[in-house]
């Protein structure tokens, strides 16, 4: 079920207004009145949809939708469409992404100011318009930069920063001395600044006593990161777990003490990298990918979903499997794998053709 009528955001622009927007180029009926944005099946004559992959499937929806207005690949503009304005764009996702910008800015603005419930050490500095909701926690020395919203039930530690126009949601936690930069995005139920996990074991008794976790993080401008996932603090004082500018992090994500993570990577749910692991600038992780710690992952390598890294990554490489080999490799092998119940299968019938001697083919004849 999509969001209510009578509460859904509404773009009210028409189909020329969208077009300038997007910067797109119109066919059709310029003065159409566009009141949302859907899917090509659910859209209806008020609605505005799009056309994101050519394959058939979508091809045939876009051709049978019932949208006013369609967003369409400039390569298309040779086939025939029912909406009634056709905006052709280079690059139809940055395009829906244009318009969603222009959806979000239409929604209410948390009040500027401190909610009545909430505890802000009077040695807390706060920068202009910034936001704190209820039952949000500021601790001494903290300093929270211009712009910023911080939701409801927060935890921002002694001494740790956030810089301006950033926003954090619900029950998000930034322990002391951790540092975050400008227009950063922490989603509901992060962690920045735990404990990292480190132990000594005694070898005699088996018993573990905890090693003190004593530097911080900091995460530079522009990092989006995603809900429940944790960025554990570095182990010496003067060491810090870092994610550079840029870069976008899933949900329920598990950083470990003193990584060092580039620029502009993506790094998708439930992936885990270990501590010390410095992972290079656009690397793409996906799905569940787990790296080993004090390893070194090159600029620009991707490691395909639930992939085990156990060793270093030169840059550029593209990896999959477990333990991680070349992808090519990895599918190759993925296939014989398939086919190892008919191979053994064969060399069975093949023993039993040859009779005893087969058992052991590594047996040298006798002199």
């Amino acid at each position: 079920m999509g969001i209510n009528d009578a509460t859904a955001l509404t773009l009210g622009q028409t189909a020329a207004e969208i077009a300038g927007l997007v910067g797109g180029e119109l066919q059709g009926e310029a003065g159409l009145m566009i009141s949302g944005i859907k899917g090509l099946t659910e859209a209806g004559p008020e609605d505005l949809s799009y056309l994101d992959l050519t394959h058939a499937k979508y091809l045939a929806a876009a051709a049978a939708t019932k949208a006013g207005g369609v967003l369409l690949p400039a390569a298309n503009r040779q086939l025939a469409w029912p909406a009634r304005a056709r905006i052709y764009v280079p690059d139809t996702q940055y395009a829906v992404t244009v318009v969603l910008d222009f959806l979000a800015s239409r929604k209410p603005k948390p009040p500027v100011g401190i909610d009545p419930r909430a505890s802000v050490h009077p040695e807390t500095r706060l920068g202009s318009g910034v936001s704190v909701g209820p039952f949000t926690v500021i601790e001494r020395g903290a300093d929270i930069g211009d712009g910023t919203v911080i939701a409801a039930q927060c935890f921002i530690g002694e001494n740790a920063r956030v810089g301006s126009a950033s926003r954090l949601y619900p029950q998000v936690t930034v322990r002391e001395d951790c540092i975050i930069g400008d227009r950063c995005i922490l989603h509901a139920g992060v962690v920045i600044g735990a404990d990292g996990y480190g132990f000594h074991t005694d070898r005699k008794t088996g018993r573990h006593r905890k090693i003190q976790q004593l530097g911080n993080v900091v995460i530079q401008d522009d990092v989006e990161i995603g809900a429940n996932s944790t960025l554990d603090r570095g182990k010496l004082p003067s060491d810090s777990t870092t994610v550079g500018a840029g870069t976008k992090i899933d949900n329920l994500v598990q950083i470990g003490h003193n990584c060092r993570i580039g620029r502009d990577c993506l790094i998708v749910a439930q992936v885990g990298v270990a501590g010390s692991t410095t992972v290079g600038d656009f690397v793409v992780l996906g799905g569940q990918v787990g790296i080993a710690g004090h390893l070194r992952i090159g600029d620009r390598v991707q490691i395909g979903a639930q992939s085990g890294i156990m060793t270093d990554a030169t840059p550029g490489q593209i990896l999959f499997g477990t333990p991680a080999r070349p992808h090519r490799e990895a599918f190759k092998l993925q296939a014989l794998y398939a086919k190892l119940p008919e191979m053994r299968a064969t060399v069975r019938e093949l023993r039993r053709e040859l009779g005893p001697s087969s058992r052991d083919l590594s047996q040298k004849p006798e002199a």
